[in-house]
């Protein structure tokens, strides 16, 4: 395990123990420590609805402000937590303005905690709850120095849901109204803390989800200073009446540093995927991506939008055999070019213990170096225990409205599970069979659920006579109850002509339902057609273009009551006039839906099966 630095003054130790707050011990590089070395108010703990766990460490850090540590997750239906990350704090926040006069950087050279740290009030955290946090300094001012002690408010902890987690309306090719319908409501948790450098006040908040997910958010609010209204037209923005002053425009390049422990493994790997577009396809180009392993610390830039990364423990496999991960997720993040230490996305190193900023670092082992350095001095070195150095960035152009107080502007990006589980970990109970290629559609009215796998009735010879062939019904098995008859089914002509109509008749159906008519053996879509109200279906088709000659059977099936019909035909030759075909009846009963004819459209360009007759098996089991 590694090292976590405790740089806390006895005074703060003191102070904590005093709060009622539990201290984290320091801990050797080779040390096995529990999963979580935490109690009392340090500790956090979250269960959500769908059996997802969390649990962390949390503290304030003079300079980082909100530091987690030992975040873990425990997946529904496991027994045993794993760990996602040993630590994550902000690193650095740079604020290089438009006009060059000024660069800041708020973390190393004021911080985030100490006198920096905001009292939060009840009704800030209004659906929250606080917790207390104790913090002791010193400040010395000409010789003089004055101790400080205090405990306040500070963390604001918050439940939060997102609205349609995920939604799936089981596919039965009926109505809208057709059920089941799968959907939920997400829930999350977020960890706020607030801190005022001079006229901006910064929000540190981390949100987990029951998903797994964790994204990491700066925003910036306060007030606009006076100082900076020494802008032009081509460095800032006219604030105010007319354009008399300008306000200087700024970057917010908010470094996060991620020590990655993923499930305690002592080998991890940062991989990187391009996706590049390649030759032509059916109907798009294709889309190739290619995954790399980065071999040693580097500073990562993105190729291209598609450009992506996850940071992986190869040894260890979730219940698919896949390796576990975490995968980079960036709504959007701007890069600034006027800084080397700005401009790669994400810089992975080596974990050691001395690197605490991305730069001016104030750790006296490694000073006043940068990632770039980290990146430099162990170039050679195999990356396999990484910390990601994230540069969330953001060009803020201030406008009229940052007048005051100034609107919370939001910079964020997320590490999302990838093959962590399994399956989602929200997976409903109707849909646990669901692991991969089922074969068939999923239906859910058992349990467990099971997949419906489509079946293709067995060739039947043409007839030796090629006037209209009509079965026969059987005699019914209960008269009383005439639904377990089997359909009837008559056609205008069983010799078939690509591109021409042919005239269909049946009954037997159920009442209103839709009638799917398919070419066999290959099946090819011909149309759909809807019972009456005593499930007598009648109409006119077109024998599709693309139908292959010889024999074959058009079968009928009712997609609510599963019941079908069938006659062999013979597919001749394309009609060589635009004559051909003239003979055949005209369309008479109900027209084709042009909604039904689009479908139908899509099914034959996508060769889909249809259910013919459900037939079940044995339900699948996630493994």
């Amino acid at each position: 395990m590694k090292r976590i630095s405790r740089a806390i003054a006895v005074t703060a130790t003191a102070l904590a123990v005093t709060a009622g707050l539990a201290v984290i011990p320091v801990t050797s590089a080779s040390a096995a420590v529990p999963l979580v070395n935490c109690s009392g108010d340090a500790l956090i703990e979250k269960s959500f609805d769908n059996g997802t766990d969390w649990q962390m460490c949390w503290r304030v850090d003079s300079k980082h402000g909100l530091v987690l540590e030992q975040v873990a997750v425990r997946a529904p239906g496991e027994d045993a937590f794993r760990r996602v990350l040993d630590s994550v704090s902000l690193g650095q926040l740079n604020v290089p303005y438009d006009t060059g006069k000024n660069v800041w950087n708020d973390i190393t050279s004021y911080g985030f905690g100490n006198q920096y740290l905001q009292k939060l009030s009840a009704a800030e955290c209004s659906t929250g709850t606080l917790r207390d946090y104790g913090q002791a300094w010193s400040v010395t001012r000409r010789g003089v120095t004055t101790n400080y002690l205090r405990t306040i408010p500070s963390l604001c902890i918050t439940d939060t849901t997102r609205d349609m987690s995920y939604r799936s309306h089981e596919q039965t090719w009926g109505s809208i109204e057709d059920k089941p319908l799968f959907t939920a409501t997400g829930q999350a948790f977020n960890l706020t803390i607030v801190s005022k450098v001079d006229w901006y006040e910064y929000a540190t908040k981390v949100e987990f989800t029951d998903e797994g997910a964790i994204s990491f958010n700066l925003g910036a609010t306060g007030d606009i200073s006076y100082e900076d209204f020494d802008a032009d037209a081509t460095t800032g923005w006219p604030v105010g009446t007319d354009a008399a002053n300008y306000a200087a425009s700024h970057w917010h390049n908010a470094f996060w540093r991620l020590d990655f422990g993923l499930d305690g493994q002592s080998l991890q790997q940062v991989e990187q995927y391009d996706s590049t577009l390649g030759e032509p396809g059916e109907m798009a180009p294709l889309m190739h991506t290619t995954g790399a392993t980065i071999e040693h610390p580097a500073n990562l830039v993105p190729a291209a939008d598609t450009t992506w990364w996850r940071v992986v423990a190869p040894e260890s496999r979730n219940a698919d055999n896949h390796a576990r991960s975490y995968e980079f997720v960036f709504p959007g993040s701007q890069l600034y070019q006027g800084n080397p230490i700005t401009q790669p996305l994400i810089s992975v190193t080596n974990y050691a213990d001395c690197e605490q900023f991305a730069s001016n670092n104030l750790n006296p082992a490694c000073p006043n170096l940068s990632v770039l350095d980290y990146v430099a001095n162990s170039a050679d070195a195999a990356l396999t225990d990484p910390v990601a150095w994230v540069n969330s960035g953001f060009h803020h152009v201030v406008r009229d409205e940052d007048q005051s107080p100034m609107q919370t502007h939001w910079q964020s990006f997320s590490i999302m599970p990838r093959d962590w589980t399994a399956q989602s970990m929200s997976t409903p109970d109707a849909r646990t069979c669901i692991n991969g290629d089922t074969g068939g559609e999923i239906h859910s009215d058992e349990t467990p659920c099971e997949a419906v796998v489509p079946t293709e009735p067995e060739p039947t010879d043409p007839p030796a006579t090629e006037p209209p062939t009509t079965t026969e019904p059987p005699t019914p098995t209960d008269p009383a109850d005439p639904g377990e008859a089997e359909p009837t089914l008559t056609l205008s002509t069983t010799e078939l002509i690509p591109g021409e109509s042919f005239e269909l008749e049946g009954a037997g159906f159920a009442a209103d339902e839709s009638v799917e008519v398919v070419l066999h053996s290959d099946p090819i879509t011909v149309g759909a057609l809807t019972a009456d109200g005593s499930g007598t279906v009648s109409g006119a088709l077109k024998v599709p273009t693309g139908a292959p000659e010889g024999s074959h059977t058009v079968v009928v099936t009712g997609t609510e009551s599963g019941l079908t019909a069938k006659v062999g035909v013979t597919v001749a030759a394309a009609a060589g006039t635009a004559g051909a075909g003239a003979g055949l009846l005209a369309s008479t009963g109900t027209a084709l839906p042009i909604a039904a004819a689009t479908v139908a459209l899509v099914l034959l360009a996508a060769g889909a099966l249809l259910v013919i007759r459900r037939r079940r098996r044995s339900a699948i089991s996630a493994i």
